[in-house]
């Protein structure tokens, strides 16, 4: 009998899963074995937890004949930053296409996903690597290449609405001075004037006007998103930010994570040779010097863009997120980020 959730975004389980809960593994089976064909009934399983992510909480299940599921729990009022309907039904849509994990189906607050073997993450050093980086710039032609499901580009509703959601947000104790001092008040009008900046360019070249075009993009295309396998070939997971938007701000976000979490990006930003090799890997038979010249203009302006959609973002989850992680730390470090690169990528 087939599933009503594989690839239904439109089908949800009604049970929620508490992760912090004494018997969380017994929802966590409950779930996927209403969810997954084959797991019904099933009472035990190897449960792992999946580490590395930032937004949500992850679950590895497995068992002797079945096929092995992923359980992602939704952050805590993550919701506020992500738009649940819209991401699940791209998630569904590239599961049928076979660019992502299969799509077995949502319960209240999370999603069950296939997983890929053999499949490991890489790490943020090894994005640079020569043949890795035109490996992962190839598959990302192919993801830009399918047609995006909005009607324009996403980017600047989302990072107006994300702005005037971290601006409004009031924090206590120690984090109330943390918060201060980044004063978004400032960040907001240098967005604003950025935004004016890039709407208001002269005439495009050849090279920035493929940059601008909008494409499907992923949006968060960091190491842990990216995985890689014995047999030479990447795949990409995670598409919660995936959407509509330039696809030079898809790459420039990708550059950007070179650094990690850390966000050093004397150390870890790709120097230009790396930047323009994998542009031209990205644009294949259509680059030339002067087009990757171009592209690499445009992308070095989405740069200080992309600090902005990570400051921010961070200023949120750090109000609302349950996961230990330093979310005012990085959003410092990120909104340092795009002061760093004004300067840095104005001298070439």
């Amino acid at each position: 009998m087939a599933s009503p959730y594989l690839n239904n975004p439109s089908a949800v389980l009604p049970v929620t899963i508490d992760p912090r809960a004494p018997d969380r593994d017994i929802q966590l089976l409950k779930v996927v074995g209403a969810i997954v064909p084959g797991w019904e009934g099933c009472r035990r399983a190897g449960i792992m937890v999946v580490s590395g992510g930032i937004t949500n909480q992850l679950f590895r299940l497995s068992a002797p004949d079945k096929p092995t599921a992923l359980v992602r729990v939704y952050g805590r009022n993550t919701e506020v930053v992500i738009n649940r309907e819209a991401e699940n039904r791209l998630f569904a849509r590239l599961s049928q296409e076979g660019f992502a994990p299969t799509y077995y189906g949502r319960f209240e607050n999370g999603r069950v996903e296939g997983w890929w073997h053999g499949f490991r993450p890489l790490e943020p050093h090894e994005m640079g690597d020569a043949h890795l980086r035109r490996l992962i710039a190839v598959k990302l032609r192919e993801m830009h290449a399918i047609a995006p499901l909005e009607p324009a580009s996403m980017l600047w509703a989302t990072l107006s609405r994300w702005m005037d959601t971290a601006l409004s947000l009031t924090f206590e104790g120690a984090d109330a001075a943390r918060y201060a001092a980044l004063d978004l008040p400032r960040y907001a009008e240098t967005l604003a004037a950025l935004r004016r900046s890039l709407e208001d360019l002269a005439p495009m070249d050849p090279g920035e006007a493929l940059a601008e075009a909008s494409v499907l993009a992923h949006n968060d295309l960091l190491s842990g998103n990216i995985l890689y396998d014995d047999a030479d070939e990447v795949r990409f997971i995670d598409y919660e930010y995936g959407a509509r938007a330039p696809a030079g701000f898809d790459i420039a976000n990708h550059f950007c994570e070179y650094a990690g979490f850390d966000s050093d990006y004397e150390r870890g930003f790709p120097t230009r040779d790396v930047r323009e090799d994998f542009i031209a890997a990205y644009l294949g038979g259509r680059a030339t010097s002067a087009i990757v010249a171009g592209f690499s203009r445009s992308v070095d302006r989405y740069v200080l863009v992309d600090h902005f959609w990570w400051g921010i973002w961070a200023v949120i989850q750090a109000k609302y997120s349950a996961i230990d992680f330093d979310y005012l730390e990085y959003a410092r470090l990120r909104l340092a980020g795009y002061d760093y690169h004004l300067e840095t990528l104005a001298e070439g």
